[in-house]
């Protein structure tokens, strides 16, 4: 594939995207961490990319990936939101968050994700956000945010809106891995494949798409979405007074150094 001329916000890690003459854009999670977490640079990079490749009309569809052995996305960077103490940096977090998942789920260019490894917290929702899930076999979903002292109002919300209510309270309180079979059965996948096979399969489906009627094709994605996006959007604001209060409270913080091994 081909470097695109996309200039990505500059920051300490990246996003590589390419693309074919088919119409399609691979956006492949480079950071240094194999796990993939999302900082706020990284959020605010892949979210300028979305705004960037809906505006251009050489566009047909999107593919994201973790990369080769890499998950697909950990959540956010608990050495950045460790820090936080429940003030207007929560705030500025959270609008972060719902301008990366609204940037992604309000562009007219279908997108697929291509998941393997692990997809938590921030990455599961970016998945969610995306219109076909591929898995690999060895895929690992989870909501956590709970556990980790936390609100999980967009989990919640993504979750009830794609998988329903029984699915959505599952993941969230008990915070266990949805392996990939479990994922399949409840929706969250819509099919898995052999490891090798899942970025290959992500791109057939992403080319298959490309070849539709764009007018068609985009014009059904504003209509479907619209009503996902108008729900971040209410979620936002319930977002940030619901994680201030746990930021506040201390106790989040304490078991995300925990989890880096800072605690």
């Amino acid at each position: 594939m081909n470097p695109m001329a996309y200039q990505s916000i500059p920051s300490d890690e990246s996003i590589a995207c390419s693309k074919n003459d088919d119409g399609v854009i691979l956006l492949e999670f480079t950071g240094a961490h194999e796990q993939n977490p999302f900082s706020r640079a990284r959020m605010r990079e892949l979210a300028a990319l979305m705004r960037d490749i809906d505006a251009d009309d050489r566009v047909r569809s999107v593919v994201m990936y973790g990369g080769p052995g890499r998950s697909f996305g950990v959540g956010g960077d608990f050495n950045e939101v460790s820090l936080f103490t429940g003030g207007d940096e929560v705030s500025d977090w959270v609008d972060d968050i719902t301008d990366l998942y609204t940037s992604i789920a309000s562009i007219s260019k279908p997108v697929v994700a291509a998941i393997d490894g692990y997809a938590i917290g921030v990455g599961l929702q970016i998945a969610l956000c995306c219109d076909y899930r591929v898995g690999s076999e060895r895929a690992r979903l989870v909501m956590p945010e709970l556990r980790v002292g936390i609100a999980c109002n967009f989990g919640g919300f993504m979750l009830r809106y794609t998988v329903g209510t029984t699915v959505m309270q599952r993941m969230l309180y008990t915070c266990e891995e949805w392996p990939a079979d479990r994922a399949l059965a409840d929706g969250l996948l819509h099919e898995t494949q052999p490891t090798d096979k899942t970025l290959e399969r992500a791109l057939e489906l992403a080319r298959r798409i490309a070849r539709y009627t764009p007018e068609a094709v985009q014009g059904t994605r504003a209509r479907v979405n619209a009503p996902f996006v108008e729900g971040l959007e209410r979620v936002r604001t319930e977002a940030k007074e619901s994680h201030r209060r746990a930021f506040a409270a201390g106790e989040a913080q304490v078991r995300m150094k925990r989890i880096i091994g800072q605690g």
